[in-house]
């Protein structure tokens, strides 16, 4: 999604929770992302978020207003994600 739709200002942030700094580095060198990641070990934001479970999916509108989380990920569920996101990146 983010080579999709970048251009009209979809931003992606990973929060890597792992407290092992070193074990994060070495995943993140075997797949090389292409958008930002960040660390949190203490959980701070899991827990502003109020995230219940992992992977979690936060998106945020251009006015930084929380409007769609997700808890895991199956593949049947990206269309309707994706929607989701179409629908952020029309509204200015």
């Amino acid at each position: 999604m983010k080579t999709a739709y970048e251009a009209e200002g979809l931003e992606i942030i990973a929060v890597n929770l792992d407290p092992d700094r070193a074990a994060a580095d070495k995943f993140l060198a075997q797949f090389h992302p292409t958008f930002a990641v960040r660390f949190d070990p203490q959980g701070e934001l899991a827990e502003l978020y109020k995230l219940h479970g992992m992977p979690s999916s936060v998106l945020i509108d251009r006015h930084g207003e929380t409007r769609f989380t997700h808890v895991g990920f199956r593949p049947i569920d990206g269309p309707a994600y994706e929607a989701q996101v179409r629908e952020l990146l029309a509204e200015k």
